[in-house]
């Protein structure tokens, strides 16, 4: 018999900021067992549903096609498997993903966090987004000294347009962008998001690429400074996967050394043409960047987890590199498209 679960929660357990897990508690699930639990990205860059029930996870993660065979149609509504197996389709689960995946999916959900950062997360965003956001404050307030010491307070100046000392200049920003100034604090928050959102992702890739650095490093080591150095199969499954793992780390730099170039705003000259052009070169690579953060992510993950002090031996180097470091890369560098700095 199917047990019901007990309806929204005041807040969505695993929301945590992350690209590879998603609480399905944020979805309107009836089945108890499949609400509580969470959709991950494995190691091998597959979705799977991860469960809290014992007997449910004694054989780990279940992958998404045998939703169906495990649950009877009399207990979970094959919509419900449908919904599932929707977004465990999109290829991360930050919020940036989720709320451009899902909007043409019409999913209901129970709380509309998972499409925002949490407030934690933008905390931790000061230094990267006032350093995107600094020419915008001081286009309008001069040289005051403003004292602003955590993100929440930095949109809400960006947002505030009450002063009278920024009016003439609120007025000249919202002429050369074609926009009311009525209009211009949605504007401006707009402008803001956006801007959080690359801050967002260049915390993840300053998290995660030194630890791929550090990866092959290790792997260098493990294959070519062994007994390994004189087995050939050996050495060109670490010149393969070491090429691969750089050729990511190359895509992703790219695409921030393009917002980086994109995102130097002179606000005086900023009209609604370039602003339109600023906004899709964002969201172009919001999406690029989440799938290539989100592999990044999990397989740096997994191999902190199994050599968390970058020990083991070369044989067992040699299996992790084959397997789980391996898995899942091609697939992840073809979905990204090759890209220049411009």
């Amino acid at each position: 018999m199917e047990e019901k679960n007990q309806g929204p929660k005041t807040n969505v357990s695993g929301v945590e900021d992350n690209l590879h897990t998603l609480s399905l508690t944020a979805f309107d699930i009836k089945h108890k067992d499949l609400y509580e639990a969470r959709l991950i990205k494995n190691v091998f860059l597959e979705t799977v549903i991860e469960f809290i029930d014992e007997e449910l996870a004694a054989d780990g993660p279940m992958q998404i096609r045998e939703l169906a065979l495990k649950f009877d149609e009399s207990d979970v509504s094959r919509d419900e498997i449908k919904m599932i197996s929707s977004i465990a389709a999109l290829p991360s689960f930050d919020c940036y993903t989720l709320k451009r995946g899902m909007a043409p999916l019409k999913i209901n959900v129970n709380d509309d966090a998972i499409f925002k950062l949490s407030n934690d997360r933008k905390a931790s965003l000061f230094d990267l987004m006032s350093r995107l956001t600094r020419p915008l404050i001081q286009y309008l307030y001069t040289d005051d000294n403003l004292r602003i010491k955590d993100t929440s307070s930095l949109l809400e100046l960006i947002q505030n347009t009450e002063p009278l000392k920024v009016k003439d200049r609120l007025g000249s920003v919202a002429r050369n962008l074609e926009v009311s100034l009525i209009g211009l604090p949605n504007f401006l928050q707009e402008f803001s998001e956006l801007f959080l959102s690359v801050s967002y992702f260049e915390s993840i890739f300053r998290e995660y690429n030194p630890k791929l650095d550090q990866f092959l490093l290790w792997a260098e080591d493990g294959v070519m400074n062994s007994n390994l150095r004189n087995d050939p199969n050996a050495q060109r499954e670490f010149s393969n996967l070491d090429k691969r793992f750089k050729q990511l780390k190359g895509n992703l730099d790219s695409r921030f050394r393009l917002l980086s170039n994109i995102t130097q705003v002179d606000w005086d000259d900023l009209n609604s043409s370039e602003f339109k052009k600023i906004q899709r070169e964002i969201l172009s690579q919001q999406a690029n960047l989440a799938i290539g953060l989100c592999g990044l992510s999990v397989k740096m993950i997994e191999w902190e987890k199994q050599f968390p002090s970058a020990g083991g031996s070369p044989q067992q180097c040699l299996e992790f590199l084959s397997n789980e470091a391996s898995g899942g890369l091609d697939n992840l560098l073809r979905s990204l498209p090759s890209h220049d700095a411009q």
